[in-house]
């Protein structure tokens, strides 16, 4: 008989994994989806902060509105509150705005308007400031929360249980009751007790900036002196202000930075300086976008 063939066959081995070089081609190939991704995930997130910013611009306008229906003005964005009542006398700017949202204000009553337990001092406070003030009211002394106003015609700014007009809006923060420091987003850049209110960017440093057109009458630059040096205009020429009968509320954006205001061209917007990346209630998205 013959004898039968064993056959053979060979087996290969499996693989146990990549090599070092597919491992470093895929490697390779993330990192190039990853910078070619990224960039726009980073800006769709930008745009999305930006976005919840004009946002809030919106729903300030609309509290600026109600503040209008029941006063019959837009807050004003600067004003000294004179806690002595003879020092008004020598005062006919900060009495005359006071008299034209409370017609019946008893100028001859001394106030502990800071609650700080004298009737000493004079509070200024500029557009920053009026805006968290007027919007937001007199703070309640027990638990630290923005309490709008008082409808006593003759003393609107104290603090009681009665009928009260506001708060106009619901700021994201308050008072420490024990120490008298804002909390939140409220907060003191300039540390002289008065609160402001920052935007909704990550970190933000510096406080929305309110101009006041009062009503029409014209912006003053002064209103927010050391933050901004003036509001925005139109025309270089002729000095035509945004929203000239109404008001301007302007965020530093990202970079944290006002800038110096002034002119604004959307036709030839910023591009490097600090006003390109503001955020403000006459144009959509950032100034220099």
């Amino acid at each position: 008989m013959l004898a039968r063939q064993q056959s053979t066959q060979t087996t290969k081995p499996a693989r146990s994994g990549f090599t070092l070089i597919e491992l470093m081609i895929v490697l390779v190939i993330i990192s190039i989806l990853a910078a070619l991704i990224l960039p726009a995930v980073m800006r769709g997130t930008d745009t999305a902060r930006i976005f919840e910013v004009n946002n809030e611009q919106n729903k300030f306008k609309a509290s600026i509105t109600q503040f209008k229906t029941v006063f019959g003005v837009n807050p004003p964005s600067s004003v000294t509150i004179h806690e002595t009542a003879s020092a008004w006398g020598a005062a006919p700017r900060d009495r005359r705005i006071i008299k034209q949202i409370w017609q019946q204000f008893d100028f001859t009553l001394n106030r502990d308007f800071n609650d700080d337990l004298d009737t000493t001092d004079t509070i200024t406070l500029d557009g920053a400031e009026c805006l968290v003030f007027f919007l937001g009211g007199m703070v309640d002394g027990t638990s630290g929360a923005l309490r709008g106003f008082s409808k006593n015609p003759r003393d609107p700014f104290v603090v009681d249980n009665g009928s009260r007009d506001g708060p106009f809006y619901e700021f994201l923060g308050g008072f420490n009751v024990s120490t008298k420091a804002p909390t939140g987003r409220l907060v003191d850049t300039d540390n002289d007790g008065a609160p402001e209110y920052v935007d909704s960017l990550a970190s933000q440093l510096k406080p929305y900036v309110y101009f006041s057109s009062y009503d029409g009458a014209g912006y003053r630059a002064a209103d927010n002196a050391g933050r901004i040096t003036a509001p925005y205009y139109k025309d270089v020429a002729f000095k035509v202000p945004y929203n000239a009968d109404s008001f301007q509320l302007i965020s530093p954006g990202r970079d944290f930075e006002y800038g110096t205001g002034g002119h604004f061209d959307p036709d030839n917007p910023p591009t490097s300086n600090a006003d390109s990346d503001n955020i403000t209630n006459f144009h959509s998205g950032i100034l220099g976008g």
